[in-house]
């Protein structure tokens, strides 16, 4: 095999796009017409592979439709883009709206919000580590996860540099038609996630019409107003770099919680809640907290106190890579492996990124860290 085609192997496939809603969605939905249509097809049944009510093609259009009208009055030109890739790319609306709301399929059907069981809820585990420029060996901030989800999407995936008219231009690793995922803006700020336990609701703006609105902004205050401004339908956890500094937001039906640094400038996410207002949760929602977050979280901050404690104490980027490479545990590590675990063992980390914002860079790795090289990627 030759270096070309080993590097074929390791990278994801890049785009780039610019103009309006419109010119960037036509030109997503021509590039990946064969993407989309493929993840179109396999999405409901992996969602259903673990799901304990299987879901029909017809009960999801139908969630995909009802989602609409909250996700276009929460981002209205985020919707124009799906409208137009959905032109392009010659598939049922329905179908390309269920990509962007499809952890709605696992949310309760009864008015009352209820928690949805860590089988059928979205499956991502995830660590993410943030660091801030004062701890950071390059002065910049860093923000960097592992992507514990399921392996089939590996092919439906890419790296996707958009620059909206008037707004904040963003790259994103993500699955072609969803409209924003991991990545960074050049606004400063650079977008990790993870799933978090807590309730959920079929009606509202889906999980990532809210991470779009993340790329969207130009400081913490502006987004998480705008956040707060949604009828919401998930709780998930957004791990941050922005241009104040890192940042968590621990977000619910019925709040945004922020959560921050402090002077060591590092925070570590995984899969349960931290903030004071909602560690209730934990014990009211553990169904649905992703396997071992708590022993990630207690490792990953063991392993950047150590970075802290040794040399000169500041954070590169390659001891974030590191950590995110850890095997203690193994196969239920940081760097995590399939398992015999009932309900998640047979994901894996699909990907590991690390985002450094102020940089326009990104470092992908195609597969487990360590496994195999991380990649770099340059918004330009």
């Amino acid at each position: 095999m030759t270096s070309t085609e080993q590097r074929k192997q390791t990278r994801f496939p890049e785009f780039a796009v610019s103009g309006s809603p419109q010119q960037m969605g036509h030109a997503i939905g021509e590039q990946f017409r064969d993407t989309i249509h493929g993840m179109s097809e396999v999405l409901l049944e992996r969602f259903n592979r673990s799901a304990a009510k299987p879901v029909t093609v017809e009960e999801a259009d139908a969630v995909a439709a009802a989602a609409v009208p909250y996700a276009e009055a929460y981002l209205p030109d985020a919707v124009a883009e799906l409208r137009a890739t959905v032109e392009a790319a010659r598939i049922p609306f329905e179908r390309m709206m269920l990509i962007n709301v499809r952890s709605l399929l696992s949310a309760p059907e009864e008015a009352a919000p209820a928690v949805a069981d860590s089988a059928t809820a979205v499956p991502e585990g995830c660590t993410s580590v943030m660091v801030g420029a004062g701890a950071s060996a390059s002065g910049h901030g860093i923000a960097g996860q592992n992507w514990d989800n399921d392996p089939a999407m590996d092919p439906f995936s890419a790296v996707i540099t958009r620059r909206p008219t008037g707004k904040p231009a963003f790259m994103t690793w993500c699955q072609p038609g969803v409209i924003a995922y991991i990545g960074l803006s050049d606004a400063g700020f650079g977008v990790c996630m993870n799933a978090l336990n807590g309730p959920s609701r079929r009606s509202g703006v889906g999980w990532y019409f809210l991470v779009r609105s993340i790329y969207e902004a130009r400081s913490l205050d502006s987004l998480v107003e705008k956040m707060k401004s949604a009828r919401r339908a998930m709780t998930a956890n957004a791990a941050l770099v922005t241009p104040e500094g890192p940042a968590d937001l621990e977000i619910t039906l019925d709040s945004v919680q922020v959560l921050r640094a402090g002077d060591a400038e590092t925070l570590v996410h995984t899969n349960h809640c931290v903030h004071e207002s909602l560690v209730s949760y934990n014990d009211e929602h553990t169904e649905s907290i992703y396997g071992q977050s708590f022993e990630r979280k207690e490792r990953a901050e063991e392993l950047l106190g150590e970075v802290s404690g040794s040399g000169d104490g500041r954070v590169s980027i390659d001891d974030v890579k590191s950590i995110l490479s850890d095997r203690q545990g193994f196969p239920t590590s940081i760097n995590r492996y399939p398992n015999d675990d009932p309900k998640t063992g047979w994901q894996r980390s699909v990907v590991s990124i690390v985002v450094e914002p102020d940089e326009g860079r990104m470092h992908v790795s195609r597969g487990n860290p360590g496994d195999n090289p991380y990649e770099r990627y340059e918004m330009g």
